[in-house]
């Protein structure tokens, strides 16, 4: 079989079996295309899988690293491999898995970048520095992102019928289907409500979707332009360092347990299907200024919307 044909096989796998997400699909296809490009020149046009050597996995390995790749890529391409190695097994076209004997390099993991506080409330003050419908948007989708610990994609992919503001709370498919609910803060129900109401509707014009966040001509978000436009509003904001999506994810987290909420509940929330993942928060040296934690009284005060942050 060929590389790529075989490749191919795996990644339909991955979608069909495991129900990986479309981003862990292309994370996939990105670096086993890479090997297969490697595979090409170092072996002959006819040979197959089981020909494949522990030797030819270290070259491999020993190019990734004097093409400089960091330390963390190398680790993900070789746990690629470890993972395809396995399918190939699996079905029958590898007689001996040379990917047992590779080992990662050591990658130091860095704590995640946390904004205080007063950074977060920064950032959402620039996004709604302007009465346009697509601050109010930007606004409502920060706040969201913030308040439930959502993951960029979810938050794009949310729809109208998975937002409760009576109840103040959404509802979040997360990875491998995982479906779990997130409460609001109150600030941010109130953001939301605004934007649903007065924003959202001039953007939709007379296109039929039920995606809560849209761009100008009524189509869903993309992950990019959410990326895009937390960068603009943080340089705006005048917050130093690199400010994602994933940032108000991380910080949520850590406000969360700063003041006091269960690690569990904080786990639930935020979909980690490791607590080990959510303990890491509590682990950190500095500690931002407290959020004020999600707790019932807040979830009833939505009911008569009050600003709110996310």
């Amino acid at each position: 079989m060929q590389w790529q044909t075989a490749i191919e096989e795996f990644l339909k796998s991955l979608e069909t079996d495991r129900k990986a997400s479309l981003n862990t699909i292309l994370a996939y296809k990105n670096d086993l295309g890479q090997f297969a490009e490697y595979l090409q020149h170092a072996l002959p046009a006819d040979a197959e899988w089981s020909s494949i050597t522990y030797d030819h996995l270290s070259g491999y390995v020993d190019t990734l690293s004097n093409h400089g790749y960091t330390t963390s890529t190398i680790a993900r391409k070789i746990a690629a491999l470890k993972t395809l190695f396995h399918w190939l097994n699996q079905h029958g076209l590898a007689h001996d898995d040379p990917s047992l004997r590779l080992k990662s390099p050591r990658v130091e993991k860095r704590a995640p970048r946390l904004l205080t506080q007063e950074e977060v409330n920064r950032l959402f003050e620039a996004a709604s520095a302007s009465s346009q419908p697509r601050a109010a948007r930007d606004r409502a989708l920060l706040e969201v992102i913030y308040s439930t610990g959502m993951r960029v994609s979810e938050a794009i992919g949310l729809r109208l019928g998975d937002v409760s503001l009576e109840e103040s709370e959404v509802r979040c498919t997360g990875r491998n289907t995982r479906v779990r609910k997130a409460p609001l803060l109150p600030r941010t129900a109130m953001a939301l409500r605004d934007y649903l109401t007065a924003a959202r509707p001039e953007m939709v014009g007379n296109i039929a979707t039920d995606y809560v966040f849209l761009n100008p001509q009524g189509a869903k978000l993309t992950r990019q332009a959410v990326w895009l436009m937390t960068r603009q509003y943080a340089k705006a904001a005048g917050i130093d360092g690199e400010v994602t999506p994933h940032t108000l994810r991380h910080s949520r987290a850590a406000h969360m347990l700063d003041s006091g909420e269960d690690v569990r509940r904080v786990q639930e929330w935020l979909g980690h299907a490791n607590l080990a993942t959510t303990q890491m928060y509590q682990q950190r040296h500095e500690k931002p200024s407290p959020a004020p934690p999600i707790g019932q009284a807040e979830a009833l005060a939505v009911i008569s919307p009050q600003p709110e942050a996310g």
